[in-house]
């Protein structure tokens, strides 16, 4: 199944479930709830809940996407327009910093 095909598959399974309707505050803890799984999947080095927990993931950040009136595919776009020409450095860690960031530093 295409990635575009399943975004209407989800809303219309949380439609169903009427989490749709739900209080926004409820699927926000399921964000965390599933960031600690993924988390626990990553340091455990078990592919299987990673993969798992990241969908989960996904889906509960589409459905609060939804219930707080973000669209998520602007969203995404949005954050790819504002790091795309993003310069910086990479540190042995592999954590990206800014030049902005490193001129702060200066």
């Amino acid at each position: 199944m295409e990635y575009e095909e399943l975004i209407p598959k989800i809303y219309e399974w949380a439609h169903e479930r009427e989490i749709d309707q739900a209080d926004p505050r409820v699927e926000f803890m399921k964000i965390a709830e599933e960031v600690g799984e993924l988390s626990a999947a990553y340091n455990k080095k078990n592919h299987a809940k990673l993969v798992d927990s990241i969908g989960d993931l996904q889906i509960a950040l589409l459905i609060f996407s939804r219930l707080v009136g973000v669209d998520h595919q602007k969203a995404l776009t949005d954050a790819y327009q504002t790091i795309a020409h993003r310069t910086g450095m990479t540190t042995a860690d592999g954590v990206f910093i800014k030049q902005s960031d490193i001129e702060k530093e200066n």
